[in-house]
């Protein structure tokens, strides 16, 4: 899965606010898998010498070339399986669980109402 084109490339695509993607691609080529200052990972992404793929598209009557860095982290698994696109990412920190234990209980919240009453 390819996202884009968007910023330079295309600036009337549907992700792009302010001249920027909201999505944040391309993204950077890594070594590793690290942590970003905001708690996403940033994923391994490999350079063309490294080992990395890169293809030649024709995208909007203009010939691009597309490298790791505009890839979808996805599971080939799960697109087949609900013939969907199903982004996938790996969390492993106290934010995520947190975040995913908040969301599951999502509902009114009742402190607060509470704390209006008081």
């Amino acid at each position: 899965m390819i996202h884009g084109p968007c910023g330079s490339l295309n600036n009337n695509s549907l992700c792009m606010s302010d001249g920027k993607c909201t999505k944040r691609y391309p993204r950077d080529l890594l070594a590793e898998t690290i942590t970003g200052n905001d708690g996403y990972p940033l994923y391994r992404r490999r350079f063309t010498e490294d080992g990395g793929k890169s293809i030649t598209l024709k995208v909007l009557n203009n010939i691009i070339d597309v490298d790791n860095r505009w890839v979808v982290p996805y599971s080939p698994l799960l697109l087949k399986t609900y013939n969907a696109h199903i982004n996938v990412e790996c969390c492993n920190s106290v934010k995520a669980i947190k975040y995913i234990c908040k969301y599951v209980n999502k509902g009114n919240d009742v402190w607060q109402c509470l704390e209006w009453k008081i």
